[in-house]
């Protein structure tokens, strides 16, 4: 049966659910945001807080962002083929020299 209230269906006899853990991380959030909301109308100095907090968030994802374009831009620049002919040549060099 169908809970439109929640988004959810109601639980049958027997039934037993597959995903409760992301249902209940669903509603801890909300429950979180709710109580954040309800402190912020209360006070003020918690809203110029917690708008810190999230600046200083926003800023470290950006970073890490930031990080992660560098590095796949580095990869991009490598040329693996040119790498593996190099490093054939060198085992070739290597092979004539211990022949010798």
């Amino acid at each position: 049966q169908t809970d439109p209230e929640n988004t959810d269906y109601t639980m049958e006899h027997g039934a037993t659910r597959n995903f409760q853990a992301e249902k209940l991380l669903e509603e801890e959030e909300k429950r979180m945001q709710k109580e954040r909301e309800e402190e912020e109308l209360n006070n003020p100095m918690k809203v110029l807080e917690n708008r810190t907090k999230d600046s200083k968030l926003e800023m470290e994802v950006l970073e890490n962002l930031q990080e992660l374009k560098e590095l796949n831009q580095r990869q991009a620049n490598v040329d693996f083929e040119a790498m593996l002919k190099q490093h054939k040549e060198l085992e070739e060099e290597q092979r004539r020299k211990e022949q010798e």
